[in-house]
């Protein structure tokens, strides 16, 4: 009987490309995998045709639920409302129950949760019996914060929105950079979304396998005292076999939108690193007067530009975040990791031409720009190396599929 994982991704593009990466993991180390999706976007997979080449030892299957839109904090705090209730643990159990009534030879061994769904599972992991692990598609840092705000909170050591009331900066952990209120406020994304992160946080604070698309080497502090109360196991970068140039590979990348490969052409005949790549993620929404602001600017620049991962490639970076962690993220790339520089709107919260021109300079022409590009280089050597065998994401990995292929209990 081979081990059984069912993987449930929080239901956007962003989150679900990883969690696919895992499947593809599990499967090389002899899991059968069923991949649950909201119907929507299974939908939409298959309309891209993406699914088309799975092997049977990924199953797709869907439960009836329209994930919404999430482009603004008011957006986002519906959409996770909606988003407990249509795949919420009731759900969850449901489809394990259905899955194992099919399956006498092949039931479902363990429940692999992105963070944002382990809302009630552990329950449904005890009755069901079997084993359970979540996993972030960020970094270790990132879930920290959360997790020390709940700690916190709870001794009243911060007030129960989790912002200090004193205009200063918060030092979570000595080998993370110090937070400003500010930054706070906009990575809760308003109240609601902040009791639903402390929630989380309690939820999942005793679990034995919390895994991380990140590698050891980028935050090793931060996973060494992590460590002591949660179980941290970055294994990442999880990220396609042929963008790595690995031996194994994979021809499907579960996208919403069928793939548009006119660019790559005119990609080739471009010099090396030299072309722009513009992305905002899948969920952004920009205004009309920021598009025409953003357009001109990179006319301006008069380099070659797409307009459509970055540290894994090498790839130094230009941060302008929009939402939610987005903010903490810009804030990692530039001061943690100096792997980028940051873009600073107007008072309008437009980023104007002339910021976007300057920074592209900074960035490809100067002596500062210079020390980023290098120092991604660096990275990029390091977050290839972790996933070949004996490196850190490679044991963390293996270590984890070990523990998965027992019973729960031992």
């Amino acid at each position: 009987m081979a081990p059984h994982a069912l993987l449930v991704p929080f239901p956007a593009q962003g989150h679900i490309n990883p969690m696919m990466q895992l499947a593809w993991k599990l499967v090389s180390h002899g899991f059968l995998v069923t991949f649950l999706n909201s119907d929507s976007n299974h939908n939409r997979m298959l309309k891209a045709n993406t699914l088309n080449s799975l092997r049977d030892n990924i199953r797709m299957i869907s439960v009836p639920f329209q994930f919404p839109a999430m482009d603004t904090p008011e957006r986002l705090a519906n959409a996770m409302e909606l988003l407990e209730k249509g795949m919420g643990p009731s759900v969850i159990d449901q489809v394990v129950q259905e899955i194992n009534a099919k399956e006498e030879e092949n039931k479902v061994t363990c429940i692999i949760a992105n963070v944002w769904m382990c809302f009630g599972l552990q329950p449904v992991a005890m009755l069901r019996k079997v084993s359970l692990a979540f996993f972030h598609t960020g970094y270790v840092s990132l879930f920290a914060i959360l997790h020390i705000t709940a700690n916190w909170v709870s001794h009243g050591i911060l007030p129960s929105d989790g912002i200090p009331k004193e205009d200063k900066t918060i030092q979570y952990l000595p080998s993370m950079p110090p937070l400003h209120p500010g930054e706070l406020h906009r990575y809760w994304a308003g109240e609601y979304m902040f009791r639903k992160g402390i929630r989380m946080a309690e939820e999942i604070k005793h679990t034995k396998w919390m895994l991380f698309n990140s590698f050891l080497e980028i935050e090793a502090p931060v996973v060494e005292t992590l460590s002591k109360e949660v179980g941290v196991y970055p294994i990442g970068p999880l990220i396609a076999p042929e963008f790595l140039k690995c031996t194994t590979s994979t021809k499907v990348q579960p996208s919403f939108w069928k793939d548009e490969t006119e660019c790559l052409q005119w990609l080739d005949k471009q010099c090396a690193r030299s072309v722009i790549y513009i992305s905002f993620g899948s969920s952004t929404v920009l205004s009309e007067k920021q598009v025409e602001e953003l357009a001109l600017g990179v006319e301006a620049t008069q380099r070659p530009f797409l307009w459509v991962e970055s540290i894994t490639m090498g790839v130094p970076m230009l941060c302008w975040p929009y939402i939610a962690d987005q903010f903490l993220n810009r804030m990692y790339v530039v001061d943690a990791w100096k792997l980028g520089l940051p873009l600073n709107a107007n008072s309008q919260g437009i980023l104007e031409k002339g910021e976007f021109v300057k920074s592209v300079e900074i960035l490809l022409e100067s002596k500062q720009g210079l020390e980023i590009r290098e120092e991604s280089r660096k990275l990029k050597i390091i977050a290839r190396d972790v996933i070949e065998e004996g490196g850190s994401s490679w044991n963390n990995f293996n270590l984890f599929v070990t523990a998965m292929k027992r019973p729960p209990n031992e």
